[in-house]
């Protein structure tokens, strides 16, 4: 197995993929078996030729992508700038299926299995493009979950579509503006998952014993209002400065652990609290009997729960064995959290080693809290393929 990725800054679209697309021809004697790209909307003119071209230079034998905000590749993370994206993977017995939508199926137990021509134990690997603003992405990912529990799914949600230009989801020879991308992959490899939602746990856990819908109305050390003055009062100065503006709520998915720490939540905004019933308002539905525990995000936070990531990936796998990497990063993270180029890819690269990393900068990340899979934000998802030995 073997994974590759080049970037293009060059203006002109059809010569941005040339330059990427001999980049990764080099040395290589066969085409490969699938063909990822990313491309800023600086080309949107261009969009539907990008396939063409692709083909042209690189006959894989399966071929996706998606219009993006900034783009991943060859070590760089290019934002607000010219940029396409070219990643390419050999992946020797391996099965790819790639299936687009125009909207979610009724009976996903039934209609994935056939659209992607594998049945729920035999996929390693389920990689998801969704247009936001046509497509159901939740839905989505809950049909997934239902046909497949078993596999990981990762992705993102395309961006891309500014000044009025709609975004591009490509697969194969044609160009959709809407709808979703599903690709099956299944091979003798192994995946690793890594969700680095950037935020650490303040305060203590609390256990909601009074909840509706979204609105968490009593936990059972009081009012939410009354525990998080109390979490206030006893956080820090540093710590004062996010509360405003960085504050968010994790919530158990069910684990039921007897210990939490940074990562074992899914993270959620806080939208508001009702300053006379105390009640707290969260982007997230929420049950009764819920362990929920709020956290901060900033720069420094972030970094380093990326990099204890990480260290639990390389812990559990041989870097050597680490072939290459797909990265679906948040538009809020890259340059405007960390205020230089490339963060989140040279951490890769010192943690884990030369492997390839390409992807792209979403409107919103797909990736597996526990056992099912979630709609995140200001989160960087790796999809790790690893040689199996």
């Amino acid at each position: 197995m073997e994974w590759a990725s080049a970037v293009s800054d060059r203006v002109d679209t059809r010569e941005a993929v040339r330059e990427a697309a001999l980049a990764l021809r080099a040395d290589r004697n066969r085409p490969p078996d699938l063909v990822l790209a990313f491309v800023s909307p600086h080309h949107a003119d261009n969009y539907e030729h990008v396939p063409g071209w692709v083909f042209e230079h690189l006959q894989p034998g399966t071929f996706a992508g998606c219009s993006a905000a900034g783009v991943i590749g060859g070590g760089r993370e290019l934002e607000n700038r010219e940029a396409v994206s070219l990643t390419a993977a050999w992946l020797p017995d391996s099965k790819i299926c790639l299936a687009f939508l125009e909207q979610k199926p009724e009976n996903p137990e039934e209609v994935w299995p056939a659209l992607l021509e594998t049945s729920g134990s035999e996929v390693s690997a389920l990689i998801t493009l969704v247009d936001p603003y046509s497509f159901d992405a939740e839905g989505l990912l809950d049909g997934l979950d239902r046909a497949y529990p078993s596999t990981a799914k990762l992705g993102g949600l395309v961006s891309g579509g500014a000044e009025n230009r709609t975004p591009a989801l490509f697969a194969g020879d044609d160009v959709h503006r809407e709808g979703a991308l599903v690709l099956a992959l299944t091979g003798d490899w192994d995946l690793r998952t890594v969700v680095a939602q950037g935020c650490r746990p303040v305060g203590d856990p609390y256990i909601v014993t009074r909840a509706k819908g979204n609105v968490i109305r009593e936990l059972n050390a009081g009012k939410p209002a009354e525990v998080l003055r109390r979490v206030y009062e006893k956080m820090n100065a540093r710590d004062h400065s996010l509360f405003n503006t960085s504050l968010f709520l994790g919530i158990d998915m069910g684990d039921q652990r007897s210990r939490y720490e940074a990562g074992d939540f899914l993270i959620r905004n806080v939208l508001g609290i009702d300053p006379d019933s105390g009640a707290m308002a969260i982007d997230a539905r929420v049950r009764d009997y819920q362990v929920v525990q709020f956290h901060l995000r900033d720069n420094e936070t972030s970094a380093q729960d990326l990099v204890q990531r990480l260290r639990a990936l390389t812990a559990s796998q041989s870097s050597e064995d680490i072939r290459g990497a797909l990265m679906f990063s948040c538009l809020g993270r890259g340059e405007r959290l960390y205020g230089v180029p490339n963060h989140d890819s040279n951490v890769f690269a010192q943690r884990v080693g030369p492997a390839s990393l390409s992807g792209f900068f979403s409107n919103g990340e797909i990736g597996p809290v526990g056992s099912k899979t979630y709609l995140h934000g200001y989160t960087s998802v790796f999809a790790v393929f690893c040689q199996r030995r």
